[in-house]
């Protein structure tokens, strides 16, 4: 039997709350467009010694999975090329858990009780964190699976286009959508509602549904 060809990576050791792939690691993906490596501002290519990487369209590559579920080419002469959410399909998986190899995308039943948090960040002192970190914790202690966009901070050198594209691979595990006050002021609440709603999600007030479980 031929062995897996196996890149040592953190996600197989150790997986955070906000890895999207559940109890998966990508082994290899394939190329949905080509790939350049993005210039650093300031120097542009610089920072890379030798060849540019470049992942083509329809081509297969091995990859590197941290923790948080951030995806890199493995290019041939070993260095990383980072990938983000819609340039690669995941092509094959790591071999971890026998039971769980031929499981598919998260079932409706894994994501009744699993709600994703939205609201404002953008321009709101502290992004707005502690507002979204304190509904969290009162939406766990009423039960609540609760993603929350808050969990994984700032990020060097991320934009906003980066947040959201991580973002909302969290949102798709999710069955329930819970809004904090000014969502519909923020132009990524009012993308995830929309998205939401056409997942037919359940679209709730955070705050409603905090009530609710008290009073009930």
């Amino acid at each position: 039997m031929p062995t897996e060809n196996r890149i040592d990576c953190p996600a197989l050791h150790k997986r955070s709350k906000s890895y999207p792939f559940g109890d998966r690691v990508p082994c290899t993906v394939r190329m949905v467009k080509s790939v350049t490596a993005d210039p650093m501002p300031g120097i542009g290519l610089a920072y890379i010694k030798g060849a540019v990487p470049v992942a083509n369209q329809d081509d297969i590559y091995h990859v590197w999975t941290n923790s948080h579920g951030a995806v890199a080419a493995v290019m041939p002469d070993g260095s990383h090329l980072g990938l983000r959410p819609g340039e690669f399909e995941v092509h094959t998986w790591h071999e971890l858990s026998p039971a769980r190899a031929s499981a598919g995308v998260t079932l409706a039943a894994d994501r009744a009780n699993r709600l994703y948090l939205a609201g404002p960040m953008t321009g709101i002192e502290d992004f707005n964190y502690p507002a979204f970190n304190a509904m969290a914790e009162r939406l766990r202690t009423a039960g609540y699976e609760v993603e929350n966009p808050a969990d994984h901070g700032t990020v060097e050198g991320a934009v906003w286009a980066d947040y959201m594209a991580y973002d909302l691979t969290r949102l798709g595990l999710c069955g329930m959508i819970a809004l904090l006050p000014g969502w519909d002021l923020s132009q990524g609440a009012r993308l995830e509602v929309m998205i939401a709603e056409h997942l037919g999600m359940r679209v709730v007030n955070a705050h409603d549904l905090v009530s609710m479980e008290i009073a009930g």
